[in-house]
């Protein structure tokens, strides 16, 4: 499987370029990339910082002569399963221009922040012709991820996000050179780089470096966006290596250890949707915050920010945390239920915790014994908590706190380009679009071949429109066309209306979609104050 994985990947190399492109000249020195069959630039592994172990990105160094920028599979250090790869000294992006682009051109410009938890992902997964297709130019970053990323504590907490403000400020001073316009920057992500992006809204630290956002199922008042339990894995894993008793210990600790010692045991072995353990965390009381407040906090304060956006989420987001686990989820949800609470409720007393267990069972399972029939149950409280519960409540806020429109969607396409149904066809009598669905219909996967029906193209077409007509105007719908008839509302503080994607593109009301009212109660009642959008 590993032997067919890498042929893929060589056969993407060797086959879809064809010459360099012309020499480009940055803050470091000249490059040159690869021209793709197609025409458009492809400029691989640029390096936008460099990373030491726990400290602050830096500059990168500039090199003699022209740099080849053409080496793609580039990783940070990660964990994936019984995977180890990657290297710490991880701080590059790909850029994507159009056939002819040159310094001088203004072409609108994306980043794209990749998902994974915090804990996994590269930009090489991420191939960006459709979009470059629509006459923009996209970057892609990789950014650390994980306990080297995302160490809570002092000088070492949030660097991953630091790495992010890092290749904004490179994009700033550097795109102008493929052709792209650093005065109108759109920030974009998918999953927990959704709400990473979201987050670059609340933050001093990347005030000025962009001016719209996109955010593609994530938003920084998701329950899982933060660690709300920052330390304690922190010092669980340490005592793997030795006893400490203090966070400097745990620090040396993780400073001193082989990076395959760190990955064995901080890395992810089974991702947990009740919280992931190294994420990003409140540093306001640490120095280099990148955060002065929490994110609810932040937003009523009016003090951040406001850049138009647009938010959207699968019809079932749910259905991909359901098809990662094995047969025993039903059983597991049954013994451990108690386990299964996000951590945004981790402050509550054991009383309360039983409450919240009492009343999900009776919502979700009709304090029935959860079995292999509770299918649908276990989806929708992963729908709910994970996506639904606050997603009418940050648009919401937003438009209350920011003069700025946002635009709201909800995905429903089924093709052949589906993530999740492609991973999990033996669970496809669950219907509908689940989380990572559109990726694909976005980019095209990094080095893996998949079919292109008629109907997969049109849509593309059609979704990638609404985002670059978003990169160019501030509006998906600037002007109705013949592949985008209908205009897209933004919300208001009185209507819900959001896009339906789909094989027609349909307006409708979020809160007719979205059933997550329940669990935003409960995030009301019991979460983490300055966390929950209950304003």
């Amino acid at each position: 499987m590993i032997f067919l994985f890498v042929l893929l990947h060589l056969n993407n190399v060797y086959c879809t370029f064809n010459i360099f492109t012309p020499i480009v000249s940055v803050e470091q020195g000249q490059l040159r990339g690869l021209r793709s069959l197609s025409g458009q630039n492809r400029y691989y592994g640029i390096p936008y910082a460099t990373s030491r172990r726990f400290e602050l990105p830096k500059k990168p160094p500039k090199w003699r002569g022209v740099f080849d920028a053409v080496h793609r599979f580039g990783s940070c250090s990660q964990a994936v399963s019984l995977l180890r790869f990657g290297t710490e000294d991880c701080l590059e992006l790909d850029v994507y221009s159009p056939q002819g682009a040159k310094p001088g051109h203004k072409l609108p410009v994306m980043m794209f922040i990749h998902g994974g938890a915090y804990y996994y992902g590269s930009k090489w997964h991420y191939d960006a012709e459709f979009l470059v297709e629509k006459n923009v130019v996209v970057v892609v970053i990789n950014y650390r991820v994980g306990v080297l990323g995302f160490l809570c504590l002092n000088n070492t907490a949030n660097l991953g996000l630091k790495d992010q403000v890092a290749a904004l400020k490179w994009i700033k001073n550097n795109i102008a050179a493929f052709g792209g316009d650093p005065d109108n920057v759109t920030i974009s992500g998918q999953s927990a780089g959704a709400s990473a992006a979201g987050m670059h809204m609340l933050s001093k630290s990347s005030e000025g470096l962009f001016h719209k956002a996109i955010l593609i199922s994530g938003t920084p008042l998701a329950p899982w966006a933060f660690n709300h339990e920052s330390k304690k894995p922190a010092f669980e894993d340490a005592e793997k290596f030795r006893k400490v008793t203090n966070e400097q210990e745990v620090y040396e600790v993780f400073k001193t250890a082989n990076i395959v010692d760190l990955l064995n045991n901080c890395g992810d072995t089974s991702i947990n949707p009740r919280y992931f353990k190294y994420s990003p965390c409140i540093d306001s009381n640490f120095s280099n915050p990148f955060f002065h407040d929490t994110p609810r906090d932040t937003i009523v304060s009016g003090n951040f920010n406001k850049v138009p956006i647009i938010s959207g989420f699968m019809d079932v987001e749910g259905m991909l945390f359901y098809g990662l686990n094995n047969d025993r989820t039903f059983a597991d949800f049954e013994e451990n239920f108690n386990q299964k609470l996000p951590s945004i409720f981790s402050q509550s007393s054991p009383e309360v915790k039983k409450v919240i267990e009492g009343k999900l069972r009776s919502y979700y399972f009709m304090n029935k014994t959860i079995t292999k029939d509770a299918v649908q149950g276990v989806v929708n409280f992963y729908s709910d908590w994970m996506a639904y519960s606050t997603a009418d409540a940050f648009s919401k806020l937003m438009v209350k706190y920011s003069d700025q429109p946002v635009y709201s969607y909800i995905f429903s396409y089924l093709g052949n380009r589906n993530f999740a149904k492609a991973l999990f066809g033996y669970k496809s009598r669950l219907k509908g679009a689940s989380h990572s669905d559109d990726i694909f219909y976005i980019f095209k996967p990094g080095g893996v071949p998949m079919v292109l029906s008629k109907p997969d193209r049109m849509f593309i077409d059609r979704i990638t429109t609404l985002l670059t007509n978003f990169m160019k105007y501030g509006n998906p719908t600037p002007t109705p066309t013949k592949l985008v008839p209908v205009r897209w509302p933004p919300v208001t503080s009185n209507s819900s209306s959001t896009m339906s994607l789909d094989r027609e593109l349909r307006v409708t009301d979020l809160t007719s979609h979205y059933k997550g009212e329940f669990f935003l109660d409960l995030l009301c009642r019991y979460g983490l104050d300055g966390y929950v959008p209950c304003d």
